[in-house]
């Protein structure tokens, strides 16, 4: 039974057709700097504004926080103390949400527009765009992104070996 199994999976490999043993075709990968292109962008001066008045807002709560986080740790919190902290807390996360807000309203055509410079390059030299969906235009406290682009400034050709 076993042989008659094994001879079938065997015939079945044989006649497939060798498509994984096909050279892959080469690809061009390019990266951009998207710190860099956001800083060149004229409108960048009124996104670092909104930027650094959220800062101005958001870093007193924060060392506020902070300083109860501290006298936390070196004994428990007085249930003054302890409102206090959770008062804190509540506004930190409303300005966050709030600031995010607007932030994310002045960074969104800046980024639109440095995507429809990104395509159009990409596309005049034969890449692909890889979009960034999903991605929260202009967060207050997201990482440094890297957006990628298939083509531009910095491409090299990648293939198989």
């Amino acid at each position: 039974m076993w042989t008659r199994v094994l001879a079938a999976f065997c015939l079945v490999l044989l006649t497939a057709p060798l498509s994984a043993q096909t050279k892959p075709k080469a690809f061009r990968v390019g990266f951009i700097n998207p710190d860099t292109a956001i800083q060149a962008h004229p409108n960048y001066p009124k996104l670092k504004s909104v930027q650094d008045q959220a800062e101005k807002e958001l870093k007193p709560l924060r060392d506020q926080i902070n300083q109860l986080g501290q006298k936390a740790r070196s004994g428990p919190l007085s249930a003054k103390d302890q409102q206090g902290l959770q008062s804190l807390q509540k506004a930190l996360q409303d300005a966050t949400k709030k600031w995010n807000e607007r932030v994310g309203t002045v960074a969104k055509p800046l980024l639109d527009d440095i995507d429809k410079e990104v395509k159009k390059v990409a596309e005049a030299n034969g890449f692909q765009v890889q979009s960034r969906q999903g991605q929260q235009p202009g967060g207050l406290r997201r990482p440094h992104q890297r957006r990628h682009a298939a083509g531009g400034q910095g491409a090299e050709e990648v293939g198989a070996p």
